[in-house]
């Protein structure tokens, strides 16, 4: 059988980006899919357009002569009824899939989602650039996304997801994650770089028996005013089997890998190897705890917590991490992305709860530069419990400790870990408060 290979012009697409091309582009995908599956093809121009809905054995191929270019209005953007996580902010989207199989996006082109055009607040509606969802071997590779009103790419639900060699360039509204791969299943990502002004990269499960499992993260380059990877912490079902290997991170405001439980997920069986990170204010931050709907979060978006004391953090490795932490905050990161100035004196964090413990956490061979600057005051203050509060980075204030901070954890090892100063700090370099069975061989301080 000889598949389609359908140019949008014949359907009468203009591609002068001023002219909606949104009629043409889906009528040719429509006939695209009732022809057995092809190309579409967006080629010499500017497509301006609002959804798109992509089908079954489809590929929209966007040459690197093709910019698609996502409206201005937001009445042009259909709306995902089943989306239920913060849908006043990603309810919208610009291209989107439902209930696909062998569905595509490449061929070295642009999408731009004119993300200057949406109000730059927290909770407006604005559109998300591609979402798939419920959909299996799904593919975006060698594409350009850039200008984001909100999220990227978002993965919900979705099986064998492949997105390589990618180029994401998100900074000019609020919410722009990158990658959000949500209940999804054997997903690879590779060779990808993305710069945000929020995560990087996002793991998520916020749908009872939807799972995210089976993730490889492999020779990406990351930079975000906000986190670079985070697992969590929407964990209505489990994370397992996640590898991040070979990758580099930097200029990242809030923290370099944060893995967040707060609803009574499962969390196990993750390495995070050969990582070389720079400039980034928080390296990593583990924690098991709860999050209260509304508490210390902008938007109350999330369900109950009722649940957060079954949750499970547990047999994570980090290997080969080397990381520098800045002694000052990057200029020109966004007033709303920026946190306290406390934050400078940041170190690594591992906290549970006296009822959740991480258990099993392994460090080998990690070396960490730190700014210093800590006093006897920072080491000796009282660290708040805080078991329901939003997670982040930060959340404690000035950590007593200048490399690592571990409470109620069971089961820590530290092997060839060396922390590292830029200048003096009165705290020591790690500190443990309620930690079982704790295994050390690092390195001196120096």
């Amino acid at each position: 059988m000889t598949l389609n290979h359908l140019d949008v012009r014949v359907f009468g697409a203009v591609g002068d980006g001023r002219t909606p091309d949104t009629i043409p582009i889906q009528r040719a995908i429509d006939a695209c899919s009732a022809g057995g599956g092809g190309q579409v093809v967006l080629s010499g121009g500017t497509f301006l357009t609002g959804t798109l809905r992509l089908r079954s054995h489809v590929t929209l191929h966007l040459s690197s002569s093709a910019v698609l270019l996502g409206s201005s209005n937001l009445e042009d953007y259909q709306t995902d009824e089943r989306q239920q996580y913060a849908p006043a902010i990603i309810g919208k989207v610009l291209i989107f899939a439902e209930n696909c199989a062998h569905v595509s996006i490449k061929g070295g082109g642009t999408i731009d989602g004119n993300g200057a055009c949406f109000e730059k607040k927290m909770g407006t509606p604005r559109p998300v650039l591609v979402r798939f969802r419920d959909c299996s071997k799904v593919s975006v590779q060698d594409i350009t996304l850039r200008h984001g009103a909100s999220w990227t790419i978002h993965a919900v639900g979705c099986r064998q997801v492949r997105l390589n060699d990618l180029t994401i360039d998100s900074v000019l509204n609020c919410t722009n994650d990158g990658l959000d791969i949500d209940g999804c299943e054997e997903v690879f990502v590779s060779r990808c770089s993305i710069s945000t002004s929020d995560d990087s990269i996002a793991l998520k499960a916020t749908q009872s028996g939807k799972p995210c499992r089976d993730i490889t993260i492999s020779d990406c380059q990351l930079r975000s005013y906000c986190q670079a990877i985070r697992v969590g912490p929407e964990s209505l079902a489990d994370f397992e089997r996640i590898v991040v290997n070979n990758c580099i991170i930097k200029d990242t405001g809030m923290g370099g890998i944060c893995l967040q439980v707060a609803h009574g997920g499962a969390m196990r069986n993750l390495i995070f190897s050969n990582i070389v990170m720079d400039m980034v204010s928080n390296p990593i931050s583990v924690r098991l705890g709860g999050w209260r709907d509304g508490d210390d979060n902008v938007k109350p978006w999330f369900l109950d917590d009722s649940l957060w004391t079954e949750g499970q953090l547990c047999d994570v490795l980090f290997a080969n991490i080397r990381a520098r932490v800045p002694s000052r905050y990057l200029q020109g990161t966004p007033k709303e992305s920026r946190t306290f100035k406390e934050n400078e004196k940041t170190c690594i964090t591992i906290t549970g709860t006296a009822t959740t413990r991480p258990q099993r956490i392994i460090f080998n061979q990690v070396e960490v530069t730190c700014p210093g600057g800590g006093t006897a005051a920072d080491a000796s203050r009282a660290i708040p419990e805080l078991d329901r509060q939003y997670p982040t980075p930060f959340m404690f204030g000035v950590p007593p400790a200048y490399g690592l901070f571990a409470r109620h954890v069971d089961k820590l090892v530290l092997r060839d870990v060396r922390f590292r100063l830029d200048s003096p700090d009165e705290r020591p370099p790690i500190v443990c408060m309620d930690v079982t069975n704790v295994e050390s061989t690092q390195g001196e301080p120096q």
